[in-house]
């Protein structure tokens, strides 16, 4: 997550549970995310600091935004755990704006997947990191 420029807090871990489509793995990404995104929230207010307008969420996955903004249950994804609509509850009480985002240009990505080396020098001058040319030299 990012404040400004800034990257204030990020995760990669493995999922506890297997999840049956790529929706629902991204779907408790978001609700990993907008939990962590709603503590955050409570710190910055806890300072004195107000945000003049709702976090944007980032996510690649269209059917997960879908999901996650759509208020009907559909048969495709009625295995999902109700806990994971808590993202839906924070959409909808504007705590948290959520955009699609191409994959090509998902940061996250960067911490959990291989990537070419051109894509991954790209997303690291995303987070600001230092130029990582001499992390494929030799020697």
């Amino acid at each position: 997550m990012f404040l400004g420029n800034n990257p204030i807090t990020w995760l990669s871990k493995k999922q506890h549970t297997v999840s049956r489509s790529s929706t629902e793995a991204e779907h408790h990404s978001l609700a990993t995310g907008a939990a962590e995104l709603a503590w955050l929230r409570q710190v910055i207010c806890d300072l004195g600091l107000y945000l003049a307008s709702a976090p944007i969420m980032w996510c690649d996955n269209t059917s997960a935004l879908a999901l996650a903004s759509n208020p009907v249950f559909h048969g495709r994804t009625k295995h999902i755990e109700v806990d994971y609509h808590f993202v839906r509850e924070r959409v909808v009480r504007g705590d948290i704006c959520l955009q699609f985002i191409s994959t090509d240009d998902q940061v996250a990505d960067i911490f959990t997947k291989a990537l070419p080396t051109p894509r991954f020098q790209r997303l690291c001058s995303k987070l600001l990191v230092c130029s990582t040319d001499h992390m494929f030299e030799g020697g």
